[in-house]
């Protein structure tokens, strides 16, 4: 400590010694009462005009009077005064200087990562989840407190029915890792909190009846109500963390494991028999609960497992159909192009087909084709359409049971690339089909043009022979 900073934390302890009141806050300490000395009024005044750090301010008010004493002004032994002494903001951290004002700040509903008290000594500290408890060194800048966890929130497994909210939204400071060497009124304080807002987590619903807020385990009978400031929840709190750590600390599943642990704690209590026993207990029931709990989601994962493998395989297998039917209708697509060129070589070795109707098989052709290429690929998106919304349903039935990265390796990666391969095909098919249509039209268009007269030739028949003249009479 700097020496102004140690002189000014022995005169708040010398003022409250001497008969004043402390009221310690977060952001203030708050002094009530009367100067013992001429000497500890200037040194107060002192103080005023030059605030030692890593204090914020400090004012000495005179209620009587309105006002702030100043240096000058005659010392009274029977003056009341009001000190505030502001303390340093800084980011996650709690100061204060006496150990009497951590319960009320412990009761609050959220606390900040770290709690630093001058009036504590290095043998009481001691650290949770969410929570370092360590002596404040006013003459070293207070280290930034570890970044925790995320935060184990208990209360979407929790019905909380009173109206200041009992179940709080993390558990981490209350979850303690390292025990102090020596217990300290600090310590004790927490424990007191720790083991209601630790239980408060555990229960199935809070309520507030005649004010006094109650705890519930189970919602149908069994059930087991116990006080949220029942004296017997402290000595229990070791075996709260170790319930609470099981709970919400050993896997995904903490619905499940919070609803077994909640039942196991109703049927487990017996009249006059001690917390600690009960708790005990219950864990002990919801451990192997939840272990035939897990067996049997085992077997349903395997056989939803089994399921899914021989949907993916009739899945990939419908695709592969899909287009080698697909293919398949190339050939007979294929002989109906080819029936006008056939039609086009006979009627050239008979003379018996005009250019007329053979250029009209080639467009019949073209179309008969356009429209099975069309009318297939349209039956075929819808029918993957509809495998699509089926698989989605069957899909979601499995959610339970296999993460998202199994679905994928599964499920959706071989059906992903059935429909890459169809696509493919498809794709091929459309060149195809394109050239043939393009052939197609483009022979039935060259075989009218062949039809047509030339503007040069004449427009049919023969021409006349000119009429030879008489001849004349010798």
């Amino acid at each position: 400590m700097t020496s102004s900073s140690t002189h000014l934390v022995e005169r708040v302890r010398e003022l409250v010694a001497s008969g004043a009141s402390a009221d310690e806050r977060v952001d203030a300490l708050v002094l009530r009462g009367r100067l013992p000395s001429a000497d500890a009024q200037m040194a107060w005044l002192g103080f005023a005009d030059d605030i030692p750090p890593p204090f914020s301010s400090l004012q000495v008010y005179h209620p009587a009077l309105g006002g702030d004493l100043v240096t000058g002004d005659v010392f009274d032994a029977t003056r009341e005064v009001v000190i505030t002494l502001g303390k340093p903001a800084t980011d996650g951290c709690a100061f204060f200087i006496f150990q009497s004002g951590i319960p009320h700040y412990l009761a609050q509903r959220t606390v900040l990562p770290r709690l630093a008290i001058v009036d504590f000594n290095s043998i009481h500290a001691f650290r949770a989840r969410g929570l370092e408890v360590a002596s404040w060194d006013l003459a070293q800048p207070v280290p930034s407190p570890e970044s925790s966890a995320g935060p184990v929130d208990p209360t979407r497994y929790v019905r909380d029915f009173v109206p200041d909210r009992e179940v709080v939204t993390d558990l981490n400071p209350w979850m303690l890792i390292t025990p102090p060497a020596v217990p300290s009124p600090t310590y004790q304080a927490w424990e007191v909190v720790a083991a209601r807002r630790l239980l408060g987590g555990l229960v199935s619903r809070a309520w507030l009846e005649d004010g006094q807020v109650w705890l519930q385990a189970a919602a149908t009978p069994p059930i087991y109500r116990i006080k949220a400031d029942d004296p017997a929840l402290p000595g229990a709190r070791s075996r709260l963390t170790e319930a609470a750590t099981w709970v919400f600390l050993s896997g995904t599943d903490i619905e499940a494991r919070h609803l077994l642990f909640s039942g196991e704690l109703a049927r487990a209590s017996r009249p006059q028999q001690d917390l600690v026993t009960t708790l005990d207990q219950a864990l002990e029931a919801a451990k192997a609960a939840y272990e035939a709990h897990v067996q049997s989601s085992s077997r349903e994962t395997l056989k939803a497992l089994a399921d899914l493998r021989k949907a993916v395989i009739d899945e990939t297998q419908k695709v592969a159909q899909r287009a080698q039917d697909l293919a398949a209708t190339l050939w007979r697509d294929l002989a109906v192009s080819a029936a006008p060129f056939i039609l086009k070589i006979l009627g050239d070795a008979t003379k018996t087909a005009g250019p007329l109707i053979s250029s009209l098989f080639y467009f019949a052709a073209a179309i008969f084709v356009g429209l099975s290429f069309a009318l297939q690929w349209r039956i075929n998106s819808a029918f993957f359409r509809s495998q699509t919304s089926s698989r989605r349903s069957w899909m979601r039935s499995l959610y339970s049971y296999i993460s998202v990265r199994e679905r994928e390796e599964i499920a959706e990666t071989p059906i992903d690339q059935a429909m890459k391969n169809y696509r493919e095909t498809r794709g091929v098919l459309l060149v195809v089909y394109a050239v043939l249509i393009i052939a197609l039209v483009a022979a039935g268009v060259h075989t009218l043009c062949d039809a047509s007269p030339s503007p040069s030739s004449p427009s049919g028949g023969l021409a006349p022979s000119p009429i030879p003249s008489p001849a004349k009479p010798p």
